[in-house]
């Protein structure tokens, strides 16, 4: 953890640890740091003083419970829990810490956890899907660690004011990803061309995405004029009766709260979005870059529940069931994602938009998407 970045520790069972995964993800997703076991590596002295170092420097210890934790009377966690509330002695009274959450009916006034557990008001997250109002505490006690409610038998925590804007990503999850160009940088890459291409009153908006990096634009025209692969979509879906946006990216966007407040019925988005690196960095970063994209989707997707998503590559899902594999990756990770998400490899012998055919058959994919035509079901 960084001194000036505050973290919060996440501390399961590892029987919950796919829930606690969802919960990660969904608070990185926001900007938020996060410090659990993703390896389950559960052992050894040096292990041990790390779990212990980050409980005594975390800014909020969040404790799930679950059947899982009912159901085991030992456990690492327990002794991560004891941990935790020996460090609360040293704290005010009423100081923001601990925030139980439940990952499902196991009820607080039941639950076989520490006596000040059940002194704070817990929060839900079913199954490790975190709610708006989940992440929103977890946003508000860190930028104004005051105090938490005392508990209520477990009844959900009440909305809280969204704020007025979130905190950046944070350096640690970026790190080893694009090293010092993304840390030090931090700017916030916008260019955008025709940013709003009206529809009719009240129409669904769209937003398309991609970066205006040389290796990921398509058509060798629209390379040449400055543009991307939006402004080729936007030409082929110009007509429709939607409100079009354009969302320049690059490695280092950060304006996932804006895209939120857009209430997107569809979102059409290049794989390689987040990808602005050369290609022979491909190998190490790409995989991390499309992490961030599914981060992304989950985010979008958990704040705004209608939201749909087509994911579009040249050089991905080349193997039969690959995409299908993809997609169920990504629902495994944000169950929310579930029926809305539409992963569509563009043609290798005509990856333009400009081509009439490719762009026929993403229109077709996005007219189905809206509900403009009957399609087949998506199995996932």
């Amino acid at each position: 953890m960084s001194d000036s970045t505050p973290a919060v520790f996440l501390s399961y069972a590892r029987e919950d640890a796919a829930a606690a995964r969802r919960i990660a993800d969904a608070l990185r997703a926001f900007g938020v740091e996060v410090w659990f076991d993703e390896n389950e590596l559960r052992g050894g002295d040096t292990w041990d003083q790390k779990i212990r170092t980050q409980i005594r420097e975390c800014a909020l210890f969040l404790p799930i419970v679950s059947a899982n934790t009912q159901a085991r009377r030992e456990g690492y966690f327990r002794r991560e829990w004891k941990l935790a509330v020996e460090r609360t002695h040293d704290m005010a009274g009423g100081a923001a810490f601990l925030v139980p959450v439940g990952i499902d009916d196991t009820p607080q006034g039941a639950a076989v956890v520490p006596e000040e557990f059940l002194k704070v008001q817990w929060t839900r997250a079913a199954h490790g899907v975190a709610a708006p109002e989940f992440i929103r505490q977890v946003q508000r006690l860190l930028a104004a660690p005051t105090t938490i409610p005392a508990g209520d038998g477990g009844k959900a925590a009440p909305a809280l004011p969204k704020p007025a804007s979130p905190r950046p990503a944070p350096k640690s999850l970026w790190a080893l990803v694009i090293a010092t160009t993304i840390i030090v940088a931090a700017v916030t890459v916008w260019k955008t061309r025709h940013p709003h291409t009206p529809g009719a009153a009240g129409a669904p908006v769209i937003i398309l995405m991609d970066s205006s990096y040389a290796n990921r634009v398509y058509d060798p025209v629209t390379l040449k004029s400055g543009g991307t692969n939006a402004d080729d979509i936007t030409e082929v879906l110009r007509d429709l009766p939607v409100t079009l946006m354009k969302e320049a990216t690059s490695s280092t966007w950060k304006r996932e709260a804006e895209v939120v407040k857009e209430h997107p019925a569809l979102i059409v988005i290049h794989r390689s979005a987040f990808y602005t690196f050369p290609d022979s960095m491909a190998d190490d970063i790409y995989p991390l870059a499309d992490n961030k994209l599914v981060a992304f989707l989950g985010y979008v997707g958990t704040m705004n529940p209608d939201t749909k998503f087509i994911i579009y590559s040249r050089h991905s899902w080349e193997a039969d069931g690959a995409a299908a594999k993809w997609r169920a990756e990504a629902v495994n990770r944000f169950p929310v994602l579930v029926g809305r998400l539409e992963p569509w490899r563009v043609p290798l012998d005509r990856a333009t938009f400009r081509n009439p055919l490719t762009g026929q058959e993403l229109r077709a994919s996005v007219e189905r998407a809206l509900g403009f035509t009957v399609g087949p079901a998506e199995s996932n």
